[in-house]
């Protein structure tokens, strides 16, 4: 059997590298840096496994994308049909990984863990009187497998909960009550809590500006979806005002976000950075779908999360 030509990206999540390793038959890749990526791709790679795209990544003899993330917005759909080249994804890999560091990020917020880390490190002793999670209203915008995480989790906390999910109808998860995406204005007002785990929208369109904030008031918003869902202008603005009352963002616009961004120093704030799906399990995990989209690739059969031109999983 001809070895196969891999590229291994020079950032993937913990443990991709090692299992793409224990792979026999392959030739691999592991350039330092993009442009090397898209060296060795042009000269001749077939598999590129990657977590990031760059225009040129797309070379003549690229035929698999083994994507390490959940999203596809990235990714030159319309192109990658047109030469042939199969896009598969890790959707569902971090999905119970993503709900606990949403959780956490949550638990941060109500509890002013935030706060009191930055008081630790000053070593400012003083009471901080947090909120408890019992009880509050808890709204979860995009109800895949992390949002479904997240409820579940949630009920055995006693919060109340509403989903928005594209299509409410196909929805057979663990809550009661869920609305279509038109309910979101009401659905904010209602709300203590916004928690979005729902993809990048189409053109990167903002979901949360300033008017869901305002309907939101003195809320808590958590962010473990894409950092272009929330106009970030608009949010730090409502913090600086005093409106919201705090924010656990794992994704920014601008990723790594800027040294200049208001949203390091607000004490109501908890960063991540981007870092909620990553955990020693992802790699295991992940090699489960490559290893099965690995001998579909050699011999036939049928693609585990392989995205279709239009943006769906097959």
């Amino acid at each position: 059997m001809t070895e196969l030509s891999v590229v291994l990206h020079h950032k993937l999540p913990p443990g991709v590298a090692d299992f793409v390793r224990s792979i026999p038959g392959l030739t691999l890749h592991a350039p330092a840096d993009d442009e090397g990526v898209a060296s060795a791709l042009q000269q001749g790679a077939e598999v590129l496994v990657t977590y990031t795209w760059r225009p040129d990544f797309l070379a003549p003899g690229l035929k698999w994308i083994a994507g390490c993330g959940a999203g596809i917005e990235q990714y030159p759909l319309a192109s990658l049909q047109a030469q042939g080249v199969t896009l598969t994804t890790a959707a569902g890999v971090h999905a119970e990984c993503v709900a606990e560091h949403a959780f956490a990020l949550m638990l941060a917020l109500t509890r002013r863990i935030g706060e009191s880390v930055r008081n630790m490190t000053r070593a400012h002793w003083v009471a901080l009187p947090g909120e408890e999670l019992g009880g509050k209203k808890l709204a979860i915008v995009g109800l895949g497998s992390i949002g479904e995480g997240v409820a579940r989790r949630a009920q055995a906390w006693g919060l109340d909960m509403v989903g928005i999910k594209r299509n409410p109808a196909n929805y057979t998860g663990c809550l009661t009550d869920v609305r279509p995406p038109e309910a979101l204005p009401e659905v904010c007002a209602w709300a203590d809590i916004v928690m979005l785990c729902l993809p990048a929208l189409p053109g990167g369109r903002v979901l949360i500006g300033k008017a869901e904030l305002e309907r939101l008031g003195a809320g808590w918003l958590v962010n473990v979806g894409r950092g272009s869902l929330v106009d970030e202008t608009a949010l730090v603005d409502a913090l600086q005002q005093g409106r919201l009352r705090g924010a656990g963002l794992d994704v920014t616009q601008v990723e790594p976000l800027p040294a200049s961004s208001p949203l390091w120093a607000d004490p109501c704030v908890v960063l991540s950075a981007h870092n909620a799906g990553d955990s020693p399990g992802f790699g295991p995990r992940w090699g489960t779908i490559f290893a099965h989209n690995l001998d579909v690739f050699r011999h036939g059969g049928v693609w585990r999360n392989a995205v279709a031109a239009n943006g769906a999983l097959t």
